[in-house]
């Protein structure tokens, strides 16, 4: 990888790294000793870089270092229809689509809705009448194994990722779940 990156000009490097998830950049940058990190991170948009280094700065092996910043949210007063035109404006930046969050405004999480619930109800129904406030969340703190144990029990295949405030930080999917799974596998 460290090769590759090298051989690559720095316009190419910074296409690559920008376009790629956050996920799995992190992923890349934490094998690569830490001088060609920090140069790696100033190819990187403002705001790539901000979230790359708040990723690192999980522990290793933390929920924090998996997870991916590319998701979508609604508010519980929204309607239905306006959910919709949100999912479909801004849809293409979203690692998936399979589950929607519904937070409040300061971007505390409430629950996290299948799109299906979206799919079948009035465009003028809210989304407060299809939420439960019932949701299954894991700590950017929590370990891979915890993450990994509860994609198991409940056969989930995207989880949310919160703070100790259930402030919504970023999701955790299944293949991420698949990666960790070859790890433990493969030691």
């Amino acid at each position: 990888q460290e090769r590759i990156i090298r051989n690559l000009g720095n316009e190419e490097a910074a296409r690559i790294l920008n376009d790629m998830s956050d996920d799995d950049r992190t992923a890349l940058l934490e094998e690569l000793p830490a001088a060609i990190v920090t140069q790696l991170l100033t190819l990187l948009s403002p705001k790539e870089q901000q979230v790359a280094r708040s990723l690192l700065g999980y522990p290793e092996g933390s929920v924090g270092r998996l997870m991916t910043t590319e998701f979508l949210t609604v508010r519980p007063d929204w309607t239905i229809g306006q959910s919709l035109e949100h999912i479909r404006t801004h849809g293409n930046d979203s690692e998936t689509l399979n589950v929607i969050y519904v937070t409040d405004a300061s971007g505390r999480l409430i629950d996290d809705v299948y799109i299906r619930e979206f799919l079948v109800r009035p465009l003028e129904a809210k989304v407060d009448a299809i939420h439960d406030n019932r949701f299954l969340a894991l700590r950017a703190t929590d370990t891979q194994e915890v993450a990994l144990s509860l994609f198991k029990k409940y056969d989930r295949n995207t989880l949310p990722v919160v703070d100790s405030s259930d402030m919504l930080l970023g999701i955790v999917t299944v293949d991420d779940m698949l990666d960790i799974q070859e790890e433990v596998a493969t030691e």
